[in-house]
């Protein structure tokens, strides 16, 4: 079920981990051990050559496994899941091997593995192969900056980690090691670049896996879509835009401005990026895209993206699309970002184009847009890497303003829409769980309510397939976490009947601006239904972890490996929101802000109320390919919308919704960074002033 009551809480706790049953055997747990050796190069192949970068020839290799030479399964450089063809064969060659014992498979991908070390196809391919075949479907997946540590960290952090092993970085990477302290400590941008004070964000590996994961878990063709995916691309985007603009707004920056077809994109693109990685380009700032040219990734110009972009806002100014038998079709949220995404939902291709997919590439391909120099792709390549890059959430806010054109077209929520007769929500409040949390480690009291704090550590990752054996490296990477909380509400049911109540919950940055403006600012906390008995008021508490946005605990291959995996791990191929940024940084001094909640009628919105709801489902929805979106709600409800008063008036702000919605409540909160939490963390920002003061003494 869907809910948990004071009375059956224990009980809902063992029937929401159903789904684990099979798991839970010696037999799947020995499975899923089997399974790490798919996810190793292995240095014992007979085809192995004892260089971690040499590559290949499979046809040619006497040695290959039979399976590998059957399906002819070779590496694809370069390979993206934004290019259809790329993704078109990895799903082909998935389907065929899912239906082959899984001992066959995890042979053939060991051995590709060993033949293309840190090969994202590769990478790709064995994880969507396991997502599909009947006997890993419920296995546990390492995570992928663990298997493919070079998509995730910087260049410096690895050599860090290789030296600290005794490996000759150098000889390695290729790379010069004298620097690699401090290109460990750097962030990504130069000095000067005001994108660099959110490097730490960008780079965040929770967030670097969830968009990893959320393409995994809905593809690009020739899958159709899954249950209302072009809607929650649309969703999952904005959302990650919204905390992008809070986290930039607690910097000092302002909002992120579009870039794209009619928003600068026939002007230079101020902002540069070196990412600093192994298989990354940079790109130099104030660069242009070449407009007449075909890219090779994208077989397509800039220009003619414009031309596309063009009829798809033509097409929402009228409120419908095009088939390609010019039959009318109805413009909806899912229709538009399946057309957008250009994936088998789309309306019509032929018309409308892949906007999405070949922004990416070009961007990622602008300083070789026709491959003539053979320079490797940039960060927007890579949905591994995409979100690193500040053009990413540029890009992302052009998209997202396609998707608003159509919201404003759409009829404004009314006051009497968001009534939830004879329910009310009493009071809310914010509380540290608990409140001497870390409190050694903090030199001053902490105010538990209504107060988020939120901090900086520093920490240690196992890493493989670095070097030329199976044993990992330790690399360092920081982090922002916060200290956990609960929301405590006092829920009035005044109806006779009983209540299955929906509880929506956002967090805002306080403004002065009117509620329209800000409405795309709004990020989801949490989302969760409850039981209430007729005529009941009961207080309800509700823990950050038990969050719908967030992924359930992350396993390790050291958990796989130990057979430590249990119930409390949840496989929706790691698709989530990273609990560490749930909470948006804040500043020092406190920064303002609101957290709002909604109560609804699930009875009414939930597409099957009585569905146990687990995981991310906010972002990633329900795990399998067939399972339907929780919520019958627009995404993002009631914020996807404008909103208006009993006058049809817009909303003015908060305070007027909460008067009008008595089901609704509000209150204010501080959101207050508390600085780096460990000694080692402090070093680091210590040694880099050094540094920069050194490096200052020497131009003068």
């Amino acid at each position: 079920m869907a809910t948990t009551t004071a009375d059956n809480k224990g009980s809902n706790k063992d029937d929401s981990y159903q789904h684990y049953s099979a798991m839970q055997s010696q037999a799947s747990k020995e499975l899923n051990k089997q399974i790490l050796r798919a996810f190793l190069h292995d240095p014992k192949h007979k085809s192995f050559k004892g260089h971690c970068g040499e590559r290949f020839s499979v046809k040619r290799d006497e040695n290959a496994s039979e399976l590998v030479k059957e399906f002819e399964i070779d590496d694809i450089p370069y390979f993206s899941v934004f290019q259809e063809k790329h993704v078109e064969e990895a799903h082909e060659i998935a389907m065929q091997m899912s239906r082959r014992p899984i001992e066959q498979v995890v042979d053939a991908f060991s051995y590709l593995r060993t033949c293309y070390p840190g090969s994202p196809y590769i990478e790709h391919l064995s994880r969507v192969t396991f997502m599909e075949h009947p006997k890993t479907r419920d296995c546990l997946l390492p995570p992928p900056e663990q298997t493919m540590p070079y998509a995730y960290f910087r260049e410096g952090r690895m050599m860090w980690g290789l030296t600290k092993k005794g490996e000759d970085a150098m000889v390695v990477m290729g790379t010069n090691k004298k620097h690699h302290r401090k290109m460990n400590i750097l962030p990504t941008n130069a000095k000067f670049d005001k994108e660099r004070r959110l490097a730490w964000w960008r780079e965040d590996l929770g967030l670097l896996n969830h968009y990893y994961n959320w393409h995994l878990s809905y593809p690009y063709p020739p899958n159709p879509p899954r249950d209302r995916q072009g809607e929650l691309f649309a969703y999952m985007h904005e959302q990650m835009l919204a905390r992008y603009d809070f986290e930039r707004l607690s910097r000092g920056l302002a909002r992120v401005q579009a870039y794209g077809p009619g928003y600068g994109w026939d002007k230079p693109l101020r902002e540069g990026f070196n990412p600093k990685m192994k298989f990354c380009s940079s790109r130099p700032a104030n660069m242009n895209l070449t407009s007449a040219e075909n890219y090779t990734f994208a077989k397509c110009s800039p220009d003619e993206l414009e031309k596309f972009k063009e009829r798809v806002q033509f097409a929402i100014a009228r409120g419908f699309l095009y088939d390609k038998n010019e039959v009318k079709v109805k413009m909806t949220m899912n229709n538009l970002g399946n057309t957008i995404l250009a994936n088998e939902g789309s309306v019509n291709r032929t018309l409308y184009g892949n906007i999405h997919n070949h922004g990416h590439l070009m961007i990622a391909n602008a300083t070789d847009p026709c491959g003539m120099y053979n320079i490797r792709p940039g960060p927007m390549h890579w949905d591994q890497s995409a979100p690193r890059d500040p053009v990413f959430y540029r890009w992302h806010k052009f998209i997202d303003n396609l998707f608003e054109e159509h919201r404003k077209n759409l009829e404004p929520h009314t006051v009497k829409e968001l009534e939830f007769p004879g329910v009310e929500i009493e009071h809310l409040n914010v509380k540290l769980e608990p409140e001497d949390y870390h409190k050694k480690k903090v030199d001053k009291p902490l105010d538990p309510k209504n107060n988020f704090y939120t901090y900086r550590e520093t920490k240690k990752y196992q890493v493989y397939n670095t070097n030329n054996d199976q044993e990992p490296i330790k690399v360092k990477n920081a982090s922002m976490d916060h200290i956990p909380y609960s929301f405590n509400m006092k829920v009035k049911n005044k109806n006779r009947g009983d209540a299955m109540i929906c509880f929506r919950v956002f967090l805002v940055p306080q403004t002065d601006e009117p509620l329209d403006d800000w409405r795309t600012m709004f990020i989801e906390l949490d989302k969760f239904v409850e039981n209430f008995k007729g005529n009941e008021t009961r207080e309800i508490e509700r823990s950050d972890k038990d969050s719908s946005v967030i992924s359930s605990r992350r396993v390790r291959f050291e958990d796989i490996r130990d057979g430590k995996t249990d119930r409390s791990y949840q496989n929706n191929c790691g698709c989530g929101w990273p609990l560490n940024l749930l909470i948006p940084r804040g500043t020092k001094q406190g920064m303002r802000g609101t957290i709002f909640v909604l109560a609804s009628d699930w009875m009414q919105d939930g597409e099957n109320p009585q569905e146990h709801l687990y995981g991310s489902w906010s972002y990633c929805g329900q795990k399998g390919s067939k399972s339907k979106y929780p919520d019958m709600r627009p995404m993002g409800y009631p914020f996807d919308k404008p909103i208006v008063d009993k006058r049809s008036k817009p909303m003015r702000d908060l305070d007027t919704l909460v008067d009008f919605v008595p089901n609704s409540c509000m209150t204010d909160v501080r959101i207050t960074y508390l600085g780096p939490w460990d000694e080692e963390e402090r070093k680091e920002k210590r040694d880099e002033k050094k540094e920069r003061r050194e490096d200052q003494q020497k131009k003068n």
